[in-house]
């Protein structure tokens, strides 16, 4: 008799338990909010991109350690994706690091060698006649505006001070897929709150970085990042696998950075274009 009470016990518990798990289920907590974002291409280019993309906006979370679900809406063709945030983390630090199209170069500037200053224009216009009298980039140059550190410093205190800009040879020595790992640190300048990226290569685009710089002693190469020079530098000797970024990035812009570089360069840019939060129950 006992025993048949216990096995009869035992199986309220396991059905009240039971009941409580289906209860749980049915109240699912719903995500925090969802983003829906745009990718800014050709229809051609859309579904390839909305593919990468997501793959790329994922690794951007995971690495931000935010969870959430990140899918296609629609056809993968209409090039929108939806992000559902689980949790409630700085919506706009989250908003930066998805958006961040992570861009980052290494181009040859075209410039008198060192130890002539490295040429710049103050304006865009006189940069692109220097090349060609009709007002014509030709395919293998580009004309990039040049935020150094003196530019940023004297806008910071109020100062107008024009912007620079430079030619740099088309296509890149070193792009976005030749990049291993990017981790910010500390200036060494020592100005408080003042970071730089520094980042190293893959095999392939150390060996291809390390012949050119071996070629091109003397001559000026360009940190570009989202087609804005960040600095430049003459070539002193052989460089085969690292370098840095310095442009007055604060701790956590330049953690951020560091992390969209090595989570990949978006294909194509992305803007967000909807946000919406949902209810809880």
């Amino acid at each position: 008799m006992q025993r048949q009470i216990l096995t009869i016990f035992i199986a309220v518990l396991l059905i009240a338990d039971a009941g409580i798990a289906c209860s749980m289920l049915g109240r699912r907590r719903l995500p925090v909010m969802q983003l829906d974002l745009e990718i800014i291409a050709s229809p051609a280019d859309r579904e390839a991109a909305a593919k990468q993309t997501t793959e790329i906006i994922e690794r951007r979370l995971n690495a931000l350690g935010v969870t959430a679900d990140v899918k296609s809406q629609g056809n993968l063709s209409d090039g929108r994706i939806a992000v559902n945030l689980w949790e409630a983390p700085d919506v706009d630090r989250v908003k930066r690091v998805l958006s961040e199209s992570g861009k980052l170069e290494l181009a040859h500037v075209i410039s008198y060698r060192c130890p002539t200053p490295c040429q710049t224009y103050p304006t865009k216009e006189e940069a692109i006649a220097s090349m060609d009298k009709q007002g014509k980039i030709p395919a293998d140059r580009r004309v990039l505006p040049f935020t150094d550190r003196a530019t940023i410093a004297g806008a910071e205190a109020g100062n107008s001070i024009p912007t620079k800009w430079v030619i740099v040879e088309s296509p890149a020595i070193i792009d976005g897929t030749d990049f291993r790992s990017a981790t910010a640190i500390p200036s060494r300048i020592g100005l408080n709150d003042d970071y730089q990226i520094v980042f190293s290569l893959r095999k392939m685009g150390a060996d291809k970085f390390g012949n050119w710089t071996a070629a091109n002693i003397n001559e000026y190469l360009a940190v570009v990042l989202n087609d804005e020079v960040k600095s430049t530098a003459f070539i002193k000797s052989q460089i085969f696998d690292s370098g840095e970024i310095s442009g007055r990035f604060n701790k956590q812009s330049a953690e951020d950075l560091a992390l969209v570089l090595r989570s990949g360069g978006l294909p194509f840019p992305v803007k967000i274009v909807g946000q919406s939060f949902f209810q809880q129950k």
